[in-house]
């Protein structure tokens, strides 16, 4: 089993770094060096909700698979969504989102930081419904679209035992709005096959971001949700890996609380799921 840490992977899955997104970013316990060698991997998860960045989208089963290839410390990854039941927008049966990523590691190491930059795609193909959805221009529903680019920094002075990490997403086409992502975890590797890890992450939004998400007369920039989260993995293979992961979200209150009830599917939620990963 390779000695792996995620870049906080239910922070991701909850805040949605390529959905990543709410995907799955890892760097090996390494120097930061780029891989001559190109790597691939195939995730299917199955989760109890379709949670990000503090939304409950869809409050009941989603199937999320994704497709990652990296090579000289770039990677592409294709990342999707499918509803078996309505969700928020009133996509029911169908992909209700496809979010496509491309991220560089720098091939620097300054006092132990590593650095990623990228750029993130949001398509939304499935027409929604729900014209009651109050969101300024629509992302999520009737096939709108929107592009964030993202810097992040990875501390990884003491990555045996912690991994700070710190996250900023700027959006570039719909939304306007800049959310900053702080999280870390803590990896424990138990065996040569079993490996666990924990942590929280908390996010902040800027006026026009919360504005926009959490549509409000008195929205203002500030913190809007937080996650803690576990997650398990077993290596079934070589090159074959399961995970399970437990993860509860939640927002600070006030309007941002109220404005995610009105408009997603509740202001809080404790959501899992099970994943295998192929590495080939």
């Amino acid at each position: 089993m390779k000695n792996l840490v995620t870049v906080g992977l239910a922070a991701v899955f909850a805040a949605g770094f390529v959905n990543a997104q709410s995907g799955i970013v890892m760097v090996e316990q390494v120097d930061v060096v780029s891989s001559d060698e190109p790597e691939a991997t195939v995730d299917a998860a199955l989760v109890s909700a379709d949670v990000w960045r503090g939304q409950v989208r869809n409050e009941d089963i989603v199937f999320q698979p994704q497709f990652t290839i990296a090579q000289y410390g770039v990677s592409f990854n294709v990342w999707a969504n499918y509803d078996f039941s309505e969700n928020y927008a009133g996509v029911n049966n169908d992909i209700g989102e496809i979010d496509l990523s491309l991220a560089y590691t720098l091939p620097i190491d300054l006092n132990d930081v590593s650095f990623d930059i990228g750029v993130i795609n949001y398509q939304f193909p499935a027409n929604g419904s729900n014209a009651s959805i109050p969101t300024p221009s629509g992302v999520g529903i009737n096939s709108e679209s929107t592009t964030e680019l993202f810097a992040a920094a990875h501390w990884l002075t003491f990555r045996d035992y912690i991994l700070p990490s710190v996250t900023l997403f700027g959006d570039v086409k719909e939304v306007d709005g800049i959310y900053v992502l702080f999280d870390f975890v803590v990896p424990y590797q138990i065996s040569e096959y079993l490996y666990v890890e924990a942590g929280a992450s908390t996010g902040y939004g800027d006026q026009h971001y919360n504005a926009f998400y959490f549509p409000s007369a008195n929205a203002e920039k500030g913190f809007n949700d937080y996650n803690f989260f576990g997650t398990v993995y077993y290596e079934l293979l070589d090159g074959v890996t399961a995970s399970l992961n437990l993860t509860y979200t939640g927002l600070y209150g006030g309007q941002i609380k109220d404005s995610a009830k009105r408009v997603y599917e509740g202001g809080e939620k404790f959501w899992g799921g099970v994943n295998i990963s192929y590495d080939f």
